[in-house]
């Protein structure tokens, strides 16, 4: 979805819920973009640690099949490189998300089964606002309140039969970007509730919660407000 198009529906959004941090995206490109934040660390870095570059000082990370010794999840949830299969170790052992390495393979197999082969050569993450009009993006991120949440999930299922919401058991990148991305490829594609990964809560404010949806989600989302329960001019009969 052009990137001018997802801003226009993110003001349209912004004159009905208010979000205390900026929403991002993600698009790919073929052009190595200059400027742009690279992982060429010599150690374990998670990409949460540089969230704040990103939301705070507009900063643009790049992601491609050479991150240095980074995390390698967004290598693999782009698909970039293949997933590493330690036969569920990692998760199990180091990590301990998972009581056994059995329950960590399983979760192993679910998300390689979202892997998509990258468009383009670079993956990019930067604040909408500052995504060039004619960019693509592919995964619109939003920071809601509790009560922002609420009305987003409210808004995924407006048009729906069933829920339009899912909170997988997903580490943040993967609810960042590869399953909301992986939704687009769906018919009734559904927006992802993120940042429930243990560790990379360690990284961002306590306060801060992710809701994440395919660009043409998105754009759907915010095309339904009018007629909706977040109407301007919708006034609620219980007189909440």
């Amino acid at each position: 979805m052009k990137a001018k198009i997802v801003k226009d529906r993110l003001y349209n959004l912004s004159e009905v819920l208010s979000f205390k941090y900026p929403a991002t995206g993600w698009y790919f490109a073929a052009d190595n973009i200059e400027n742009s934040f690279i992982f060429k660390k010599d150690r374990w870095v998670c990409m949460f640690m540089y969230w704040a570059i990103v939301i705070k000082k507009g900063k643009r990370i790049q992601f491609s099949a050479d991150n240095g010794k980074a995390c390698p999840g967004i290598q693999e949830f782009g698909g970039f490189v293949p997933p590493a299969d330690d036969k569920g170790k990692f998760i199990a052992e180091t990590e301990r998300f998972k009581k056994s390495c059995t329950l960590a393979q399983a979760y192993y197999r679910d998300y390689v089964a979202e892997i998509h082969t990258p468009p383009e050569k670079f993956l990019y993450f930067e604040k909408i606002e500052t995504i060039h009009e004619n960019k693509e993006i592919e995964v619109v991120n939003l920071f809601p309140d509790i009560t922002g949440l609420a009305n987003l999930a409210g808004l995924a299922s407006y048009d729906r039969e069933k829920s339009g919401t899912l909170i997988p058991d997903a580490s943040a990148c993967q609810s960042a970007f590869s399953t909301p991305y992986d939704q687009k490829f769906k018919k009734q594609p559904k927006c992802i509730v993120g940042l429930m990964d243990v560790l990379a809560r360690h990284f961002v404010p306590d306060d801060m919660i992710m809701f994440s949806a395919p660009a043409n989600r998105f754009v759907e989302m915010v095309n339904n407000i009018e007629g909706s329960f977040l109407d301007k001019n919708f006034k609620n009969p219980t007189s909440f």
